[in-house]
C-alpha cells in the first residue's frame, strides 16, 4: 500500500497558489527514487491537480448568475465539477476519498505505538500473576526455628525462580522487540513516499479536500493589491466591470470564513517574494518529516533518522528560519 503525502494550497486569486504549487512538484519530481533528504524516505510519484482544471463549461446551466451584472459568478463551488475532481483524487491515490483506506505517515507511527502499548500490558500482566501472595499452609504448625529455616528456604527458592523468569521474560520481549522493530522497519523502507499537491482558490470548502491534506498552505493578500494583480490578467471569459468588486472579494471573504479558524493550516503573506515563500513552505515541509521521521523511526532502530544537523544538511543554511510570512 503506498504511503501519499498531500499538500493542500489554497487562497486568493493571484495570491501565489499556482506559482508555489508547480514549484513544489518540480523540487519533488527531481528528487524521485532519491532518499529525502537523507532520511529512509524515498520520494515516488509526484502528482499535481489543480482546480481551475475543473470549471463547468460555460454553457453549463448549473452554473448562477449574479443579479446586478448579468454575469456568472465563477466564485462558487456550484460553478465546479467538484465531483470529478474528487474522482480523480481517489483514482491517484488508489482508493475512494477517505483517509483510512490509504496509508500515510500517521499508519506505521500508530502501528508501532500499538504494539508497544500490547507489550507494556503484558509485561503489567505478568507482574501481577507472577507476585501473587503465597498462602503457607504449615507455618502456623512448625516451631520458630524450623519455621525461619523453611521460610529461609521457601524465600531464597522464590528469589532464584523469580530471578529465572525475569531473565527469560526479558529475551522473551528482546526478541519480541527485535523482530517487531525489523518488521516496522521493513515496511518502511519499502515503502516510497508519494506526493499529492492539490491547488485552488476554494479546495478548503470542500470537506473532503480539507480532511485528506496532510499540510495545508493558504495564502492571503489586501484588497488593493489583489484588484491590482487581477486587473493585470486576461480570463477567458474576462472580467465584467465590477466583477471584482461584487464577486471575487466579497465570496473570498465569506469563503475563507468557513475555514480560517482551522489550527492546522499556515497562513501566508502573498506580498512576500515568491522565492522566502518557497524556502519557507519547503522548511514547514522538513518539520513535517522530521516529526514522523522521529516517531516511525526510533534511535534504537538499525535504520534510524540520522541527527537533525546531518539529516537534512545544506537545506537548513538555505532556508529562511523566520516567523510565518503572514506575521511578516
Amino acid at each position: 500500500m503506498s504511503q501519499w503525502l498531500v499538500i493542500g494550497i489554497s487562497g486568493v486569486t493571484c495570491g501565489g497558489k499556482t506559482t508555489l504549487a508547480h514549484g513544489l512538484r518540480d523540487y519533488f519530481k527531481e528528487l524521485n527514487n532519491a532518499p529525502l533528504w537523507n532520511t529512509p524516505f524515498t520520494i515516488g510519484t509526484v502528482k499535481l491537480i489543480s482546480q481551475d482544471d475543473y470549471f463547468l463549461p460555460i454553457d453549463d446551466r448549473r452554473h448562477k448568475r449574479h443579479e446586478k451584472l448579468n454575469a456568472i459568478n465563477f466564485e462558487l463551488l456550484s460553478s465546479l465539477d467538484m465531483k470529478k475532481m474528487l474522482a480523480d483524487i481517489a483514482h491517484i491515490i488508489n482508493g475512494p476519498m477517505d483517509q483510512a483506506t490509504y496509508a500515510n505517515f500517521e499508519h506505521y507511527a500508530l502501528q508501532y505505538q500499538q504494539q508497544q502499548q500490547l507489550q507494556q500490558q503484558q509485561q503489567q500482566s505478568y507482574n501481577t500473576s507472577f507476585y501473587q501472595p503465597h498462602a503457607h499452609s504449615n507455618g502456623k504448625h512448625m516451631g520458630g526455628a524450623a519455621y525461619q529455616y523453611q521460610h529461609h528456604r521457601h524465600h531464597q527458592h522464590h528469589h532464584q525462580q523469580h530471578q529465572h523468569h525475569h531473565q527469560h521474560r526479558q529475551q522473551q520481549q528482546q526478541q519480541q522487540q527485535h523482530i517487531m522493530q525489523l518488521n516496522v522497519n521493513a515496511q518502511l523502507a519499502a515503502q516510497k513516499i508519494n506526493v499529492l499537491l492539490v491547488e485552488g482558490f476554494m479546495i478548503f470548502n470542500q470537506p473532503e479536500l480539507l480532511q485528506l491534506c496532510n499540510i495545508k498552505y493558504h495564502f492571503h493578500l489586501p484588497y488593493e493589491k489583489c484588484f491590482e494583480r487581477r486587473r493585470r490578467r486576461t480570463y477567458d471569459p474576462p472580467d465584467v466591470t465590477g466583477y471584482f468588486e461584487l464577486c471575487v472579494w466579497p465570496y473570498y471573504e465569506q469563503n475563507f470564513s468557513e475555514y480560517r479558524d482551522c489550527k492546522d493550516i499556515t497562513f501566508l503573506n502573498g506580498e512576500i517574494s515568491k522565492e522566502k515563500i518557497f524556502k519557507f513552505v519547503l522548511q514547514r515541509i522538513v518539520h513535517y518529516f522530521e516529526k514522523r521521521c522521529d516517531m516511525e523511526m526510533p534511535s534504537t532502530s538499525p535504520v534510524a533518522c540520522p541527527p537533525q544537523q546531518k539529516r537534512f544538511g545544506m537545506l537548513y543554511n538555505n532556508v529562511y528560519t523566520t516567523a510565518c510570512p503572514m506575521e511578516q
